[in-house]
C-alpha cells in the first residue's frame, strides 16, 4: 500500500490525580514521502493552496524536492541506522492552510521494507513547537514497550519531569496503532494514556471525503478538541505547568 487514508479512533484516559476521559474519531493520512509526485493534479495539494493540503515546511521534508530524505538523515544522525527503504508518514492534512499535528508519526524501513525505525513528531499550541523522538524498530518489535523521558512541553496540565511508556502496531496491510503514556520519574503507575487506532484504505487524493468527519475536517475537530479538553481539566482544578 503506497498512500492511504487512515481512519478509526484517537482516546485519551487521565488517570491522576484526576480522572478525565474522552475519545474522537479520527480521519488522517498515511503518505509515501518518497511518492508525493502522485498527487499532482488531485483533490489533495502538496505544498499548493486548496481545501486539503499537506505542507510539508512543519514536517521532516524538504520543500523544494520533497522525499524521505530528510526522515532518513535524522536516523542516521540519531542512531546511525542507514534506512534506504520507503518513508511513510501519518499525519493530518491542512484544511485552507490551517492545520496542527498534536503526533506525526515517521515510519521508515530498510532496504528491503522491514520496519527500521519511527520518529514521533510532537506539536504544542499555542507555543507552535516541535520535537521529535527517534526509536529504533527494535525497541517496540512484537508489541513490546519501550520506555523514553519526555523533552518536550505540550499541556500545561502535564510536567516536562516524566517519560513515555509506548507501544506500536507498525502499519500493516489494513491496521496501525499507537499507544502513549505517561510516568512520574518517581512513580510506576501510569497517569495518562492515549492511544490512535486506526484502519488503512488506499487513498489517491482524488477524493476529500475520506478525510471528513462527518460534516467537518479533521483540521477543525483537532483544534477544538486540544482547546474544549484544557478548558475541562482546568475546571477540575489540575496543576498548572507554564512552559518551562
Amino acid at each position: 500500500m503506497i498512500h492511504a487514508t487512515a481512519r478509526g479512533s484517537t482516546w485519551h484516559a487521565r488517570l491522576a490525580p484526576k480522572v478525565h476521559r474522552f475519545q474522537y474519531q479520527s480521519a488522517m493520512v498515511y503518505l509515501d514521502l518518497d511518492r508525493l509526485d502522485d498527487f499532482q493534479q488531485t483533490a489533495l495539494k502538496v505544498n499548493q493552496a486548496g481545501f486539503l493540503s499537506f505542507k510539508t515546511k512543519r514536517h521532516l521534508c524538504d520543500d523544494a524536492h520533497p522525499s524521505g530524505d530528510a526522515a532518513r538523515q535524522f536516523a542516521l544522525s540519531a542512531l546511525g541506522m542507514e534506512l534506504s527503504g520507503s518513508v511513510k508518514l501519518l499525519t493530518n492534512p491542512h484544511c485552507f492552510g490551517l492545520g496542527f499535528n498534536p503526533l506525526s508519526v515517521y515510519f521508515l524501513h530498510h532496504q528491503d521494507e522491514t520496519p527500521g525505525a519511527l520518529i514521533y513528531e510532537v506539536s504544542n499550541t499555542p507555543w507552535n513547537e516541535i520535537h521529535r523522538y527517534i526509536i529504533p524498530y527494535s525497541k517496540v518489535a512484537n508489541g513490546e514497550t519501550f520506555v523514553f523521558d519526555k523533552h518536550f512541553h505540550v499541556s500545561p496540565f502535564n510536567p516536562v519531569t516524566q517519560r513515555y511508556v509506548t507501544r506500536v502496531r507498525w502499519p500493516d496491510d489494513d491496521q496501525v496503532s499507537i499507544y502513549l503514556g505517561l510516568q512520574d520519574h518517581d512513580d510506576e503507575q501510569l497517569m495518562f494514556e492515549a492511544g490512535l487506532q486506526l484502519s488503512l484504505t488506499p487513498y489517491n487524493g482524488r477524493s476529500i471525503k475520506p478525510l471528513f468527519l462527518g460534516i467537518w475536517p479533521q483540521t477543525f475537530m483537532v483544534i477544538g478538541g486540544i482547546y474544549r479538553e484544557a478548558f475541562a481539566l482546568w475546571r477540575k482544578g489540575l496543576t498548572y505547568h507554564p512552559h518551562p
